[in-house]
């Protein structure tokens, strides 16, 4: 019995332990672990030191503070790493050393041992860096990585793009510090083909010197002119780990500092074609030896299969070996709950684990670049990956900036060398949300397509707004997403569709599509916040894409992720998260996780229940509308004066502004009074627009132009979704301006002789504003006049008018006032008006390019 116990009380520590460190590495960061770093960088001749770890950490030259490294940093200034790095002096003599770095954002400049190296854009996109000779020394090292934030026009665009994620600074993955052999293979471009049943794996080596010397001395082999022969080969193992194919050999002169190309080719017969159903990979070792020693040895999985766009049953399709595949696929954000972008590899592990249980045999990578672990995951589990650079929603003025086309230049090469090689990597993605059939965006296509055509081996795709599709161009893309930004264009999806196919010929065409949700919100599918709509949304647009013969759909998107701007689209408790997932940050399933598994799988559909949602006006907008309305006419009836004023100030402006001037004016009790009336009833239209569009992306999109900062964003978002809030910020923000401008009013007094005084000012602007109390009932009935979209337009439209009104008769009662000439005011009023407006959108532009963005609300958003 004993014994039975102590079994068991190990056995729950075990669990308990396990359980334990499982969480942690859930919620903390860790070092990748040796498969991960196996799969990264495959070498027995090479040395690697991991950098993850504590860096002391400097923000524009303050104290240093100890950090965790990788991890992700807001754009808060320049961030300087420092670490020490102890080399022992035989492993500096026979090594070529090496800083490999899997992602880091943005510019970072290299310092060893208070040395410069250089500068280097980062762009997320993984690459290496050859450390100069005798930059390290024997014993303690010193390396500082300088990190700089993006220049302005990349974080006016990134911060703008919509749904965009959280902008970061920093060693956002691992870094290594490699050592390899004094003769290397630098870099290996892969091509597997297929011909006749016959698998061609061809490798193109590149191999680069160190110290010739050194490495002569170790191989005990004579040097020529400070020159080596070297021989390279390639070495092709099954999953059973058997040779099955040897490259020819090619040989190379190496020297020193200086990089020789060497090709070889290996057949392999009848060989097993990667698939999402059977991910079959070949393990090429590729080998360079001097004077018969293996000096390196560097390991790359591949896989044999073909790609292509043809004509499939009714539509061009994407072939993948000859044969037409349907992509079921999510949109992919690298976010981590605790880390941001800094994922582990469990995260990534996990993840993987979710894409499969859900079916689908494809995912388009948002926002940067995947993590190399991620991308070798896809490689063995079968999941085709579309991967991009983020040459998303650039305003036409904005394409052809020197700073935007080399920034995309650098990341379109970076993105071929890091993921040709892998099977799952069957696009790349040029451009999304371009404003269509402009010179600017084909010029950007012209640069960017062949690029990649030329060092890739892949598909070539853009994504369109279904708002674009009128406009679309192919531009020589083989692929085309079409998406649908909001829940109103997924509706007209199957529509749009028609349409595209009709000027797209031989593009292949993927529907994109999804919503947010509440994550709170358990209303039915009548709810179109809730979980429930979300997945009813992707059930219809998923049978009516297939429907309209696609060559596949994208969700948007497989989890919530962190925003680089605050969100009014949900009520959410984080501005900053956007929970458009069928997980949410936590990979917890949603209900339309289980309807996309269904669809996809063939499956038993989840039961889905619509309940009641509520659509009327909100009682808060009635009663303030009807109270008001009370006020006016207790207010009217109690006081003969009041009433004949209002009517005078009507009907006969210059007599009532003469009484003013004259001081036969009501008391400042009144006048304030009604002052409270006007900015409320002006309030009540505010705040009930407010309420009706916080859930339009194309709302928020302006709101994101118009207020610049996010922190006045977040406050607009509060009241939005709280009515009786917004009514009261609204009608006090109101009553300030009309404050504001009788202040303004009695400094232009000063130059006048007539005495006048604040509650002059005030008058004069409190009824000047009367016209405003017309939008009181308007007020009360605006929630459902905003509901029918032919409406809509006349608000604003309505809203400018009175407000010019208000203008006018406030510009002609201070000329009866000051007694002044009429012409005299209104050019002051108004070139006062048109100046401020001038002052504030220059700013606006020159700080955050607004007019650029605008034009683009117009071109694309609002189209």
């Amino acid at each position: 019995m004993m014994r039975f116990a102590a079994v068991a009380a190990l056995l729950a520590a075990v669990l308990f332990l396990s359980g334990t460190r499982a969480s942690a590495d859930f919620h903390d960061y860790h070092q990748l672990d040796a498969d991960a770093k196996r799969a990264i960088v495959d070498s027995p001749t090479r040395t690697i030191i991991d950098l993850s770890g504590t860096w002391e950490c400097s923000v524009d030259g303050t104290q240093r503070q100890p950090v965790a490294n990788p991890s992700t940093q807001r754009l808060i200034g320049d961030i300087t790493y420092r670490r020490q790095v102890r080399i022992d002096a035989s492993m500096l003599r026979r090594h070529t050393w090496h800083l490999q770095f899997l992602g880091v954002l943005d510019e970072v400049e290299l310092r060893i041992n208070g040395r410069s190296v250089d500068k280097y854009p980062g762009g997320l996109m993984p690459f290496s860096v050859r450390l100069p000779d005798r930059a390290l020394t024997a014993g303690i090292n010193t390396i500082e990585l300088r990190f700089t934030p993006p220049g302005n026009v990349t974080h006016a665009i990134e911060r703008m793009v919509r749904a965009g994620q959280q902008q970061s600074l920093g060693m956002i993955r691992e870094a290594f510090l490699v050592g390899t052999p004094h003769a290397w293979a630098s870099e290996i471009v892969v091509r597997p083909t297929m011909q006749q049943g016959r698998g061609q794996l061809m490798l193109r080596c590149s191999i680069s010197g160190g110290d010739i010397s050194a490495l002569a001395s170790e191989v005990g082999s004579p040097v020529t002119a400070d020159r080596l022969s070297a021989q390279v080969e390639a070495f092709i193992y099954d999953r059973n780990n058997v040779l099955v194919a040897r490259s020819s050999l090619g040989t190379v002169a190496v020297e020193r500092s200086r990089t020789t190309t060497a090709d070889v080719v290996a057949y392999v017969d009848q060989p097993q074609l990667w698939s999402p159903r059977s991910p079959a990979l070949y393990r090429s070792v590729v080998r360079v030896t001097v004077a018969g020693r293996v000096v390196d040895e560097i390991t790359k999985y591949v896989g044999f299969r073909t790609i292509a766009v043809g004509n499939g049953q009714r539509e061009r399709q994407v072939l993948l070996n000859d044969s037409a595949i349907f992509i079921n696929a999510v949109e992919y954000v690298d976010d981590h709950p605790r880390l941001s972008r800094t994922m582990t590899a469990q995260q990534m592990r996990q993840d993987v684990m979710l894409l499969k249980t859900l079916g689908v045999n494809a995912i388009r990578v948002r926002y940067g670049a995947p993590h190399p672990y991620f991308l070798q995951l896809c490689d063995e589990y079968g999941i085709l990956a579309f991967v991009e650079i983020p040459a998303a929603e650039i305003p036409k003025s904005l394409l052809l900036h020197e700073e935007t086309v080399a920034r995309m230049r650098n990341l379109a090469q970076r993105m071929v060398a890091a993921c040709d090689h892998h099977a799952s990597v069957i696009g790349y993605g040029i451009s999304s949300g371009l404003q269509e059939s402009i010179a600017e965006t084909n010029s950007l296509h012209a640069q960017l397509v062949p690029l990649v055509k030329q060092g890739g081996s892949k598909l070539t795709y853009k994504t369109v707004p279904t708002s674009a599709i009128d406009d679309v161009s192919e531009g020589g893309f083989d692929v085309m997403f079409v998406r649908a930004d909001t829940r109103e264009s997924s509706n007209a999806m199957a529509a749009r569709i028609d349409l595209a196919r009709s000027r797209i010929r031989s593009a292949a065409i993927i529907a994109s599509f999804g919503s947010v949700v509440s994550p709170a919100n358990l209303n039915g599918f009548s709810d179109p916040l809730s979980g429930q709509a979300q997945a009813l949304l992707i059930r219809d647009q998923y049978r009516a894409s297939k429907a309209a013969g696609v060559a596949g759909v994208c969700v948007w998107t497989f989890n919530d992720y962190h925003l680089e701007r605050p969100t009014m689209l949900v009520d959410h408790y984080d501005a900053y998260m956007r929970t458009s997932g069928i997980v949410d940050e936590w990979r917890q399933p949603r209900v339309a996780y289980t309807m996309l598994k269904s669809l996809i799988n063939d499956e038993k559909e989840p039961l889905l229940q619509a309940r009641d949602m509520a659509t009327d006006t909100p009682l808060v907008f009635i009663v303030t509308g009807i109270m008001l309305g009370l006020l006016i006419v207790a207010l009217s009836n109690r006081s003969r004066r009041f009433r004949e004023y209002a009517l005078r100030s009507i009907l006969r402006p210059y007599n009532f502004y003469a009484d003013i001037r004259d001081q036969r004016i009501l008391s400042t009790v009144q006048t304030t009074f009604l002052g409270i009336i006007i900015s409320t009833s002006a309030g009540l239209v505010l705040a009930t627009v407010l309420y009706v569009m916080r859930t339009s992306p194309t709302f928020e999109y302006l709101m994101h132009i118009v207020f610049a900062s996010d922190g006045m964003y977040e406050a607009i978002r509060a009241i939005a979704w709280r009515p009786g809030v917004a009514i009261i910020a609204c009608s006090s923000v109101v009553f300030l301006m009309l404050v504001t401008v009788a202040a303004l009013c009695r400094v232009g007094a000063m130059f006048v002789k007539s005495r006048i005084f604040f509650r002059d000012t005030l008058t004069i602007v409190v009824w000047s504003a009367l016209p405003l109390v017309v939008l009181l009932p308007i007020g009360i009935a605006l929630y459902q006049v905003l509901s029918t979209e032919t409406m809509s337009l006349w608000i604003p439209i309505l809203l400018l008018s009175v407000s010019g009104w208000f203008v006018m008769r406030c510009l002609r009662a201070t000329s009866v006032v000051f007694d002044v000439r009429p012409l005299f005011v209104y050019a002051i009023g108004i070139g006062a008006v048109l100046s401020t407006v001038v002052v504030v959108v220059s700013l606006y532009d020159s700080w955050y390019d607004a007019l650029a963005f605008l034009q683009y609300f117009v071109a694309v958003v609002a189209s």
